[in-house]
Order: structure tokens, then C-alpha cells, then sequence
């Protein structure tokens, strides 16, 4: 495929993940406002984009930009000009996303598919406590990474079809503010996981911790 061909797939590829990236987002930014807000905005949207075709139609999506993306990249070796600060920045968080997605699908969807025990809100609140040292920064990451890779990569892909998105959303005080204002919450919304605005219910005494736990069990041969 010519590079041209590998811009279009990873930008329609990309617009149409973006749909689901931004329910993903939305979803957790509700966290601010209590597990029953998130827990019910996340059981409507799952009857809809866990449908099995629109499902594998999501992952399908997603290989789809990021073998492109990879492809691009690799047709990029050797050039020695230095991109701009922002579409570095849309680069970094592409890679660390590209590393980290596919292990963060499966750690949520695993559970409910063989235990019957989606994450929710109990499921989130539970990595934090288990494990902080790692969860934090690494949901951080991901939420502030996915939320910069989408604002960012949007406009660019309406371009690469032919349509020009209005100028306010591609630089300057448009573009920084919704980015910055994104972030914040998403960090607001972890410190609600965590029980640092309002008090959770036991972390611990929920169908998705359970099933780790009794996962971890199995795997080091505790289990009886």
C-alpha cells in the first residue's frame, strides 16, 4: 500500500474507533459524580457496543489504525526533519497506547466474558487500592494519552478526507483548553475510584475482584 492509501485506512479507521474512545472517556469522567452514575451510564452503552458484531467490528477497527500507523511509521525511517511539539506529543501517546490497549481489553473484558463480573465501578476502585503504585499512573496515562490522540488526531483525519474541521479545534487556546480541561478530570475521576471525594463501598467485596483474585489463585496453584 502506498502512503497515501495508509493515511485513509488509518484515518477512517481512526474516526470510527474514536466514537467508541469518546463513550470511553465520557464514561469515565463520570466517575466524579458517584459509582451509581458511572455504573449506569456503562451498563446502557454495553448493551450497544458489546454487541458481538459491533464488537469485533471495534477490534477489528483498531488493529486496522494501528498496523497503518505502524506501517507509516516504518516509512518515516530515516527522515531527519523534526515534527512539531504537538503531533510528537499525538505520536507518543500513539505508542504508549498501541502498548498498553490490547492488555487493558482483555484485563476488563476477560473477567465478564468467562466470570460473568464486568468491572464497573467496584472493578476500577479495586486495581487502585491493590495495586496504586501502578494503576494510577497508569489509568492516567491512558485516559489523558487516549483523550490527547483523539483531539488531536480527529481534525487531522477530516483533512486527510477532504474535510477541513473549523481552526478553532486544531490549535491555540481551542485545542489546549478542552485537552487541559479533559485531563483534569480524568484525574478528578481516578481520585473518585480511589475514595478521595466521597466514600466507596469495600474495594474489595465485589464480583470483579473476586474473579481476580480467584484467577490469581488458580494461576499459583492456591486454589483448592
Amino acid at each position: 500500500m502506498n502512503n497515501q492509501r495508509l493515511s485513509r485506512a488509518q484515518a477512517v479507521s481512526g474516526l470510527l474507533f474514536s466514537l467508541f474512545a469518546l463513550v470511553h472517556l465520557s464514561n469515565t469522567a463520570l466517575a466524579v459524580l458517584g459509582p451509581d452514575v458511572y455504573n449506569g451510564f456503562q451498563s446502557s452503552v454495553r448493551r450497544v457496543y458489546q454487541w458481538p458484531l459491533l464488537e469485533l467490528a471495534l477490534v477489528t477497527t483498531l488493529v486496522v489504525h494501528i498496523a497503518s500507523g505502524v506501517l507509516r511509521m516504518r516509512g518515516r525511517r530515516g527522515s531527519k526533519a523534526k515534527p512539531p511539539l504537538r503531533l510528537r506529543l499525538h505520536r507518543y501517546a500513539a505508542y504508549y497506547l498501541a502498548i498498553f490497549v490490547f492488555g487493558h481489553m482483555a484485563a476488563t473484558r476477560l473477567p465478564a466474558l468467562l466470570a460473568d463480573a464486568p468491572p464497573f465501578f467496584g472493578g476500577v476502585s479495586f486495581s487502585l487500592h491493590f495495586m496504586p503504585w501502578f494503576f494510577y499512573p497508569y489509568y492516567a496515562l491512558l485516559g489523558i494519552a487516549g483523550l490527547y490522540h483523539l483531539f488531536y488526531g480527529v481534525p487531522v483525519a477530516l483533512g486527510v478526507l477532504g474535510i477541513r474541521a473549523p481552526q478553532a479545534l486544531r490549535r491555540g487556546p481551542g485545542f489546549w483548553i478542552p485537552v487541559s480541561a479533559g485531563a483534569t478530570m480524568i484525574v478528578v475521576a481516578l481520585l473518585g475510584f480511589g475514595g478521595a471525594l466521597y466514600e466507596v463501598d469495600d474495594p474489595f467485596d465485589n464480583d470483579f475482584a473476586r474473579a481476580y483474585e480467584a484467577a490469581t489463585a488458580y494461576f499459583s496453584g492456591e486454589a483448592e
